[in-house]
């Protein structure tokens, strides 16, 4: 992940340097279960075929997710030669860019690049002198207008224990914006208004990537996508007879790219990575305001 303070530039050079390694390595182990590592994974794999790609997790791939849904998953990335090695240990914080061996349970994997892909917390180290700001997981202990309790000056975005099931673009628009109006309250003595949930219906994130274009392999999960998407397209069975304009006769024009599924067929497949793959940098410009955004640089304003 980026560092704090890192440039672009900077940014540019640590990517190179990470696509040079996994160029080169025979064995690649990912660090995690959840959807980042799984869709590393399944990037590395759509480049690359005949690369070891092994996951190493505690409890084994999505964990918060039905056990029907997680098996479907793992099933997929058996024919995809993902290997996942479970056990109970705590997986390195740092990557590295050479050859090693990890031990996992009883295990010893050797590797020629090792990366973890697991939420390791909110970036909050810089905070953690500041008495009362912090709970015991990093994040910052907020009131109902995501407002610190400690520091009221501060608000936050993506890093507090607001009470929400995951941190996503259905869920940071919806804070940003609570943020954005409560500091200009605040600012003027008004009163602040209580953040409410965005998505509120959204309990997972609704998309499961095994990597992205025609060699990755997607999911779609309807029980956590909006309603009036659900009966658009058919609760997610997409196809003939449910969606008579199926394929080739709709957009995708046959190149197989249609996420909802063919004949009765679930919402899943290389049609999904390839879609969200190809949509990947538009989907700010769709809904959520505040990212991705190109125009003039506002100019700083002078604070008292």
């Amino acid at each position: 992940y980026p560092r704090l303070g890192v440039s672009v530039h900077e940014r540019i050079a640590e990517v190179k340097l990470v696509a040079n390694a996994i160029s080169k390595a025979a064995c690649v182990v990912i660090g995690g279960g959840g959807l980042i590592a799984l869709e590393l994974a399944g990037d590395i794999r759509a480049h690359y075929a005949d690369k070891t790609i092994i996951l190493i997790c505690r409890s084994g791939i999505l964990t918060q997710w039905p056990d029907d849904f997680r098996q479907k998953v793992h099933d997929r990335m058996t024919k995809m030669s993902i290997q996942v090695v479970t056990a109970a240990f705590d997986a390195p914080k740092q990557p590295a860019l050479e050859p090693g061996t990890i031990t996992v349970g009883d295990k010893q994997i050797n590797y020629d690049a090792y990366f973890p892909a697991f939420a390791q917390g909110p970036n909050t180290q810089f905070l953690q002198d500041v008495p009362g700001l912090l709970d015991s997981k990093g994040q910052i202990d907020v009131n109902e207008f995501l407002q610190s309790k400690a520091c009221p000056e501060v608000f936050a975005v993506g890093v507090s224990n607001a009470p929400e099931p995951f941190v996503g673009m259905a869920k940071l628009d919806a804070q940003w914006t609570s943020v954005a109006g409560n500091v200009v309250a605040m600012l003027a003595n008004q009163p602040l208004k209580q953040h409410k949930e965005g998505a509120s219906f959204m309990k997972l994130p609704p998309v499961v990537l095994l990597g992205h274009g025609p060699k990755g392999y997607g999911f779609l999960d309807f029980a956590n996508l909006p309603p009036p998407l659900k009966v658009c397209c058919c609760c997610g069975w997409g196809g003939w007879p449910c969606c008579p304009p199926c394929w080739p006769c709709c957009a995708c024009c046959g190149c197989g790219a249609c996420p909802l599924g063919y004949c009765c067929g679930p919402a899943e497949g290389a049609g999904t990575a390839k879609v969200f793959g190809a949509m990947l940098q538009k989907f700010a410009g769709f809904h959520f305001g505040g990212m991705g955004q190109m125009g003039e640089v506002p100019q700083q304003q002078t604070m008292n």
